[in-house]
C-alpha cells in the first residue's frame, strides 16, 4: 500500500450505505500495521462529524443519518488517513457526498491539526468508475482529495498534471 512509507498511526473509515463501495480491504492492513481505526459520528446540533474508535468486533449503533458507527463510550480520534465515500468524482480530485459538509468540514480541521503536529495526513476516496463526471460543482469550502481509488485505476493528485 501507498501509505506505508508514511508514519501513520490513526485512520478512519465508513460504513457503506446506499452501494458504496466497502472500505474494508484497508481493515487487515492497518490490523497488521497496528494502525488504530475509527468510524465517523455524526453530531448534529453541532453540525459536525467527529471519530470514535473502532475495531471489527466493536457493535455498532445506527447513527442520526441512518449509518452505522460506534457507541458514544469509544474514544475519540484524530485520523491521520481518511477514506472517504463518494457519490462522483472529477479529474480534479473533487467528490460529491450526500450535501451535508460534514466530510470537508473535518477534512479542514484535521489539515490545520496535523500541520501544527507536523504529520501527514491523507485523504482517499473510494468510488466506482463509472461515478466519474467530468466537473463537480465546488465552492470555496469544498475540499479536494489526495488519491482517488476506483475497482480500475489508483489516481494521485500530487501526481495529476490538473492542480
Amino acid at each position: 500500500m501507498f501509505f506505508y512509507n508514511h508514519n501513520i498511526k490513526t485512520a478512519c473509515l465508513y460504513y457503506p450505505i446506499n452501494n458504496e463501495i466497502e472500505p474494508f480491504e484497508f481493515v487487515k492492513h492497518f490490523k497488521d500495521r497496528h494502525i488504530v481505526m475509527s468510524l465517523p459520528v455524526v453530531d448534529m446540533e453541532k453540525k459536525s462529524m467527529l471519530f470514535r474508535k473502532w475495531s471489527p468486533e466493536d457493535k455498532l449503533k445506527i447513527g442520526s443519518l441512518g449509518n452505522l458507527e460506534p457507541i458514544n463510550d469509544k474514544n475519540i480520534i484524530f485520523p491521520q488517513l481518511m477514506i472517504v465515500p463518494m457519490l462522483m468524482f472529477d479529474r480534479k480530485f473533487f467528490r460529491l457526498g450526500y450535501g451535508g459538509g460534514y466530510y470537508d468540514k473535518s477534512i479542514i480541521k484535521l489539515k490545520k491539526y496535523f500541520q501544527k503536529e507536523k504529520k501527514f495526513f491523507i485523504t482517499i476516496g473510494l468510488s466506482y468508475s463509472e461515478q466519474e463526471i467530468d466537473k463537480i460543482p465546488y465552492e470555496n469550502h469544498d475540499m479536494n482529495l489526495d488519491y482517488i481509488v476506483t475497482e480500475k485505476e489508483f489516481l494521485s493528485r500530487k501526481s495529476s498534471t490538473l492542480n
